[in-house]
């Protein structure tokens, strides 16, 4: 099947076409980029995709300093391999957000690099110990897979197609964080010290992951309307805390930093502290503590490797 272009299920698609695409997308159709698309639908699907490529690009950054930091040659080997696959995923979203023919990926790459395009938050803090790494594995790339996860079934099937590929591969860096964390968690004090303290820094980041809760954000209801995201913030947010989070971090023997957090008996999920929302907004317009140095680095990466698009023809 093809990744990008139309699947064979397009011809099917085209049997609906006296339906609205809204009435289609509510009966869990998924639409080709070949097909006569909307702009509402084309601009909003842009921006998802787009924010997420480039999430995966910004989301290389926080662990790319301990490639050379990791404590054994296979700490290394195995981060630097996952770096690698997440400038891949990147590389996939970008080529699917280009079938809407709402931008190049080149002018998508640049908004980057210039600053005028948003990712996710959560990559905007610092990296201070190797604990760090192993929780970005895995509890970030965890949280990943279940925003990801659900949107496989995302109305758009060139970018279901794309996250099933990448779902696959997120599901390994998970188990190499796992690795990392059950290694520390189950290691000397220091070390299980320095894994609690990770997950002291990380839980309001990795809750505010999700994004901003429902009644705030600006896209959440558009995105719903137009199958684009099959569940909301709020509903990922909670089912990752029941499924994932709190039952991993009981696993390993760590705590999570909320003195609130207390299990529901009746609805059967897991209350917590509410987040803090302006932080949020805050680092989402570009006053996190690593803002200005994530900013940075894509630009000297850019400028790095000038000499190659040079070379290909490309620049």
């Amino acid at each position: 099947m093809c990744l990008y272009g139309p699947s064979p299920a397009y011809v099917q698609t085209q049997m609906t076409t006296g339906k609205t695409l809204k009435e289609r997308v509510r009966n869990g159709e998924q639409v080709e980029p070949t097909g006569d698309l909307p702009k509402e639908y084309k601009r909003a699907a842009q921006r998802m995709i787009q924010f997420h490529a480039n999430s995966e690009i910004v989301g290389t950054l926080p662990e790319k300093k301990w490639i050379k930091k990791a404590p054994s040659l296979q700490r290394k080997r195995a981060i630097s391999a996952k770096v690698q696959d997440e400038a891949g995923h990147a590389q996939v979203l970008y080529r699917v957000a280009e079938t809407l023919g709402q931008k190049t990926r080149t002018e998508m790459l640049d908004e980057l690099v210039d600053g005028e395009a948003k990712y996710t938050t959560v990559f905007n803090y610092p990296t201070k110990t190797w604990a760090d790494a192993g929780y970005i594995a895995m509890f970030i790339d965890g949280a990943a897979m279940f925003r990801q996860g659900s949107l496989t079934g995302s109305s758009y099937a060139p970018y279901a197609r794309g996250l099933r590929k990448i779902c696959y591969e997120e599901s390994f860096h998970v188990k190499h964080g796992e690795d990392i964390v059950r290694s520390l968690a189950t290691g000397s004090e220091k070390e299980q010290q320095m894994m609690q303290e990770a997950v002291n820094r990380w839980y309001e980041p990795t809750l505010q992951f999700f994004g901003p809760r429902d009644h705030m954000s600006d896209h959440t209801d558009e995105l719903m309307e137009w199958g684009l995201k099959v569940k909301s913030n709020d509903e990922l947010r909670q089912q990752y805390l029941d499924e994932f989070y709190v039952p991993k971090l009981e696993k390993y023997g760590l705590e999570l930093p909320d003195d609130k957090l207390e299990y529901d008996d009746e609805a059967e999920r897991w209350n917590y502290t509410e987040q803090d929302w302006d932080r949020f907004v805050e680092v989402s317009r570009g006053n996190g503590p690593m803002n200005d140095e994530r900013l940075a680095d894509r630009q000297a990466a850019l400028e790095d490797n000038d000499w190659v698009r040079r070379a290909a023809g490309v620049a």
